[in-house]
């Protein structure tokens, strides 16, 4: 038996926490999990983990012989050795995390290339707007939208994310149209949850930068919930783009105060220390920079800005 193979299994069993688990990413039965561990464990005259009916716990052994291991793949990859991961179709379970409108919208495509390229993969996916621990759960790749927080993961930034205040026609008739975004303090508003200011809105335009305090009538983290509330006249909402420009272009919405830029996010793909990425990740993380081009909507939606807009023909602040 290759001890690369083995040194790489018994990596991904630390990093999974479960035979079960490492035997499933890997594409491998659970008897092959625990030969190649049994080789180790002979090898290095030492018992690896402590295995119960409930939970597998590392010996101390254990952490020890994971910095070798990490070292001795790491040495041999950087010199171009043809370990498991670098040979072959990939294979065993993909984990990622997603954005939920942002997934449901984009990723559809994405996701049937990947599996036409690279059928022996299975994909699990969980749409979510939470920042997922990936080391503590598994997971290989997240794509992120918003400010990313320092920590030890590695991100790609792949585009940004246009947004735009809307607001239902039915709204605008029931209010006075806003000419300023201070004037967005008086009208009910439908706010993201996950924003670390989520009462405050801010513009950008000719004339400066403006913050503003606002009263939400309805505070949810789904964009399409958002949107859904929008078009029902709750509320004004900060949308991304793609849940907007047809609405607009239907006049099911519409743009207000189209001189006050909402400053756009970005969005990478984040993902653990890529040295130790595995096959099937480092393929996905490709296929998403391949595509790069389509979160962008450059093309899609490039003539969003021609959408109508709100004036002052329901009437406007003075």
């Amino acid at each position: 038996m290759d001890r690369i193979e083995a040194l790489q299994t018994f990596i991904r069993v630390m990093e999974a926490g479960s035979f079960t688990q490492a035997a499933d990413d890997l594409g491998l039965g659970q008897p092959a999990i625990s030969k190649r561990i049994a080789l180790l464990e002979a090898e290095f005259r030492c018992r690896l983990f402590v295995r119960t009916t409930r939970k597998l716990r590392p010996t101390p052994e254990a952490d020890r012989v994971l910095k070798y291991a990490k070292d001795i793949v790491a040495l041999l990859e950087s010199a171009g050795a043809p370990t498991q991961s670098r040979i072959g179709n990939p294979s065993g379970t993909l984990r990622m995390t997603v954005p939920t409108s942002f997934g449901r919208f984009f990723f559809r495509e994405i996701f049937a290339e990947y599996t036409r390229r690279y059928p022996d993969v299975r994909l699990d996916v969980s749409f979510t707007e939470q920042f997922v621990d990936l080391i503590e759960t598994g997971t290989e790749l997240a794509i992120r939208i918003g400010s990313l927080n320092s920590s030890s993961l590695v991100a790609r930034r792949v585009g940004t994310i246009k947004r735009l205040l809307v607001a239902a026609p039915a709204l605008l008739a029931r209010h006075q149209v806003p000419s300023l975004p201070d004037h967005l303090r008086r009208m009910p508003c439908v706010t993201y949850s996950r924003l670390s200011q989520k009462n405050q809105w801010t513009f950008e335009s000719e004339t400066g930068r403006y913050v503003v305090d606002i009263a939400p009538a309805m505070t949810c983290d789904d964009a399409d919930v958002m949107t859904l509330a929008a078009l029902e006249g709750i509320g004004v909402a900060v949308l991304p783009n793609w849940c907007t420009v047809e609405h607009i272009a239907a006049g099911r919405l519409v743009h207000v105060l189209p001189d006050f830029v909402v400053p756009p996010l970005p969005m990478h793909v984040v993902f653990p220390d890529p040295q130790w990425m595995s096959h099937r990740a480092r393929l996905f993380r490709d296929l998403i920079i391949e595509r790069a081009d389509v979160f962008a909507l450059a093309d899609r939606f490039r003539n969003a800005d021609l959408a109508p807009s709100a004036t002052t023909e329901t009437g406007s602040f003075r």
